[in-house]
């Protein structure tokens, strides 16, 4: 990842998050004006993501768990009255 701003860090970032390069000035400032060469790889089969991969997993376990829950809370009330 590249990113570039007028007021903050240039800088490039792998692919674990890590900055790799940034721009500073000889203070170590990086509210500096200058220019940060670099390579960067760009990947020719990008791998799947876990949502390409699996879709709406995580909201049909929410959706799935919500259910359970309404059914044992009346299930466990009407338990109670009888």
């Amino acid at each position: 990842m590249i990113r570039a701003a007028n007021t903050g860090v240039t800088c490039f970032i792998n692919q674990f998050g890590r900055i790799t390069q940034i721009l500073q000035d000889d203070t170590g400032s990086t509210f500096t004006e200058g220019v940060l060469a670099g390579e960067i790889k760009v990947p020719t089969e990008p791998e799947l993501t876990f949502y390409a991969r699996h879709g709406e997993v995580f909201a049909k376990a929410c959706t799935a768990i919500t259910l359970i829950s309404i059914l044992v809370l009346f299930g466990v009330r009407g338990w109670k009255r009888a």
